[in-house]
């Protein structure tokens, strides 16, 4: 490939060519390639810079620093030479994660864990990000990073992919220095006439791009351009003699002849000017959606599984404080025991078992290992499999951790995990192994606290409807057995289900779905029916589709299932693509919640995506969750637009995103919202309808051999509330939350009752509550455009408590009055509170 346009080096500015080599975690399908791999790429690289005397590098992430270490100490001299001499720099994120798909908890701990390792295996304190192929950013990325000690961001894609220095600023102020990279990660010969005949090309340049000088002063206004010097992923520097034609020093020695002034350089060197001065800069704020659509490069279930792990994790940290102010450990003995990351099932395999005190990290090293950006691009399968495990196993040791934590194997009576500072759900589906254990208790209950319901598949679930509680802590369980029953009707045209609050009416013959919200009269029509399949045309990243080639769903019955005390169900079957699907409707007592499951066995066909209507609205009523914030659709900088050929359209841009825990569709203010709440992360609009994207089964662009089938089966959950048409006045983000951090209901429960966290002031969110050595932490975020003032009461509060950043740093302390700390959160700040150590009281 050739670059067709000369680019002009007279006069010329500084140049500073920065080596790297993107380093992909599954992109060879088996993460131990692709870190084997890597030792080869770090190894090359580090022998020229120690060679050369003056030449770079940049590791992207933490973990390919570690396994190249762990395999090659012998190079742990030549490593800490290069970095004490400003030619190696390591990014401060564990491994390379997508922030619209990745939880803000995960996105946390990533960078928590990465400079940890630094710090611990190197004595240095990361100060970069090297992102350099993400797709998108969240409008909290300047705050967490910058909370973390990192002050610059190097990436490709998002924004100004003409290559330029930028801020993005978070929306509770915080700002964080970007470089994106001129066109794109690899190397832009600088002089398109002179590039070497030899040069094999590189698939991501573009025929017919160039790297102009004539706006550069704007661009870099301190004068030096950064110019990536990266062959691709997971090359070596031979590699780039390969698809360049010459060695990188050669085009240096080229360019310098032409007069140009060239060097190596890291991003340190060339961002510094920018950190500590006033330079103006342009500004972007808010959440970048990704150039690459709705990511289909997992199996949509992996996305579903990831975010209840993340779930559990959390739970079970805060279980673990509870059961330290309940008298026991904070962790079961089998801890020590623990497998971690790298552990295997073979005698040669090396023992990676967590050192006391780092239980928790291993863990989280677990879950955010599989949420690397991309999902195997060749070999997919395998790295599922390789992914499951880890879920697996960080599962099966977090319900250890419950159950010492919580349960007692002389109680008789279970117990109920509170995880939220706020209101916590009221209604409650278990599941079957709690059930099968809860039951025998469950007898002795009234009548009408609680519900046996049978799925399609012979799996029993049991609703129960709790006493509603505010607050973290843990206590016996107690059930309410004084709600009304959902009333039930069904006709020849219609099944209906009701309560005081709502009420649903299913067409029999459509699906179509209205909810009414009994308050105000008003009807929403959710048309659950009315699912469809497209033809995938593209892959998993330049997502194209057949619309003319759409298929819709025929609806084969509409049932009754339950009419209980506590929920009452109706299911809606539909046949689409030959394949049959069921979604259930349930309704609460008590309760305005409607909650929407869909289920299918899917056989795996391929070059398909399926959408399933939710809502007509215009784009410009809906708001979307990002991690810790809130997006509307159409807040997209105008600086971000598709350019590289392995981005999707502009139109394609527009119309899909990746969201977290919650869209909402504010219609106008005379009328009720309507607000989802969902796990599920992949959303489209189509410019009149809000659809949720079921699956896409597309082929990899790693390789096209393999697609994502998704075969097997998969289930998506929606809760529909009828809302305020203003989704701040509705709070949805806490709507959100109180969806996702139910209760957890332990079967063998012990009878202690610990109050642990409680908020008498403005709501706020807990992120996370957790023990950090002998001392409890709590994160908190104000998802709101306001400041919050909490007052924290509880076990876990003391005499006073210290605020931190999120690497641990003090920023001020603030005493308790009258056993309660007021705290002010300014607007969308995520605050970290270490409340000390707990006491007896």
């Amino acid at each position: 490939m050739t670059i067709e346009r000369t680019i002009p080096v007279t006069p010329a500015p500084s140049v500073a060519i920065i080596p790297s080599s993107h380093l992909d975690l599954f992109w060879l399908g088996d993460y131990r390639n692709c870190l084997r791999r890597g030792d080869d790429v770090i190894r090359s690289y580090v022998d020229r810079a120690v060679e050369s005397g003056d030449e770079t590098f940049v590791i992207d992430t933490a973990i390919f620093a570690e396994h190249f270490l762990a395999e090659h100490p012998e190079y742990e001299g030549r490593v800490r030479r290069l970095i004490a001499e400003g030619r190696l720099e390591i990014g401060a994120a564990y491994i390379d994660r997508w922030e619209n798909l990745v939880l803000g908890e995960s996105i946390i701990r990533n960078i928590q864990i990465g400079r940890s390792w630094a710090k611990d295996r190197l004595g240095i304190e990361t100060k970069l990000a090297a992102h350099p192929d993400l797709p998108g950013l969240n409008a909290q990325t300047a705050q967490i990073y910058s909370q973390a000690g990192i002050g610059y961001y190097v990436t490709s894609r998002k924004l100004f992919q003409e290559g330029r220095i930028w801020r993005h600023r978070a929306p509770d102020g915080s700002a964080l220095t970007m470089l994106t990279w001129p066109w794109h990660y690899v190397f832009i010969p600088l002089d398109g006439s002179g590039l070497d005949p030899r040069a094999s090309g590189d698939a991501f340049v573009n025929s017919g791009t160039s790297l102009s000088f004539d706006d550069v002063e704007g661009r870099y206004p301190h004068g030096v351009i950064p110019v990536s010097g990266s062959a691709g992923d997971l090359t070596t520097a031979a590699d780039f003699t390969t698809r360049y034609g010459k060695d990188q020093r050669e085009y240096v020695g080229q360019y310098r002849a032409s007069g140009v002034d060239v060097g190596y350089a890291i991003p340190a060197t060339v961002l510094a000017p920018y950190l500590d001065s006033d330079t103006e800069l342009p500004e972007v704020t808010g959440s970048l959606p990704s150039v690459w659509g709705v990511a289909p490069d997992e199996e949509m279930r992996f996305f579903h599984r990831v975010r209840a792990l993340e779930e559990l994790l959390l739970d079970a940290e805060t279980a673990s404080v509870i059961g330290v102010a309940a008298g026991r450990p904070a962790l079961p003995e089998s801890a020590g025991a623990w497998r971690g990351l790298f552990a295997e099932d073979a005698y040669f395999a090396a023992p990676d078992t967590p050192p006391a005190g780092k239980e928790w990290e291993w863990l989280w090293r677990m879950h955010v290992f599989t949420q690397d950006h991309n999902g195997g691009g060749q070999d997919g399968p395998l790295s599922i499999f390789q992914k499951k495990v880890r879920h697996d196993r960080a599962r099966g040791y977090a319900l250890d951790v419950l159950q010492h934590a919580l349960g007692s194997e002389g109680s008789t009576q279970p117990s109920v995990l509170r995880t939220r500072l706020g209101h916590n759900a009221s209604e409650v589906v278990v599941d079957a192994e709690t059930a099968d254990a809860l039951e025998p208790w469950l007898r002795s209950q009234p009548a009408g606290s609680w519900q046996s319901l049978l799925d399609d598949d012979g799996t029993r679930t049991i609703a129960l409807a709790l006493d509603p509680v505010t607050g973290v802590g843990a206590r016996p369980l107690e059930v309410d057995g004084s709600r009304t029953a959902p009333f039930t009707d069904r006709n020849a045209e219609s099944v209906r289900i009701g309560t005081d609050s709502v009420e649903v009416t299913i067409d029999r013959a459509t699906g179509a779905t209205t909810i009414r919200d009994v308050r105000s009269g008003s009807d929403r029509v959710v048309p659950l029916g009315g699912a469809y399949a497209v033809p995938e045309l593209g892959n998993d990243v330049t997502l194209a589709t057949d619309e003319s080639g759409r298929i819709d769903a025929v609806v084969l019955g509409v049932d009754l299932l339950d009419a209980g005390p506590i929920v009452a169900r109706a299911a809606i079957r539909w046949r689409l693509l030959d394949v049959v699907w069921t979604t259930s409707v349930r309704v609460w007592a008590g309760s305005g919640r409607v909650d929407v499951e869909t289920v299918v066995d899917w056989p795996g066909f391929e070059r398909w995506q399926i959408r399933l209507p939710l809502a007509a609205a215009p784009r410009a009523q809906v708001t979307h969750g990002t991690p810790f914030h809130a997006s509307g659709w159409l807040e997209v900088p105008a600086e971000q637009h598709p350019l590289m050929p392995d981005e999707i359209s502009a139109d394609d841009l527009a119309a899909y995103r990746e969201v977290q825990h919650w869209v909402h569709v504010g219609w106008p203010q005379a009328e009720p919202g309507l607000a989802v709440l969902t796990t599920h992360p992949a959303f489209r609009h189509d410019g009149g309808t809000l659809e949720a994207v079921l699956l896409r089964t597309a082929p990899s662009c790693g390789d096209p051999r393999m697609a994502w089938t998704n075969p097997g089966r998969t289930s998506w959950a929606f809760t529909l509330l009828a809302t305020d048409a203003d989704w701040r006045r509705a709070d949805v983000p806490e709507l959100a939350d109180i969806a996702w951090r139910e209760p957890r209901v332990v079967a063998a429960g012990a009878p202690e009752r610990v109050e642990l966290l409680t908020n008498e002031g403005e709501p706020v969110r807990l992120s996370a509550l957790f023990l950090d050595g002998d001392e409890v932490t709590a994160r908190l975020v104000n998802q709101s455009d306001r400041p919050a003032t909490v007052r924290l009461r509880g076990r876990a509060v003391g005499d006073s408590a210290v605020l931190t950043d999120l690497d641990g740093r003090p920023q001020h302390t603030v005493d308790a009055a009258d056993g309660a700390l007021t705290i002010t959160l300014p607007a969308w700040r995520i605050q970290t509170i270490r409340l000390g150590a707990l006491r007896a009281r």
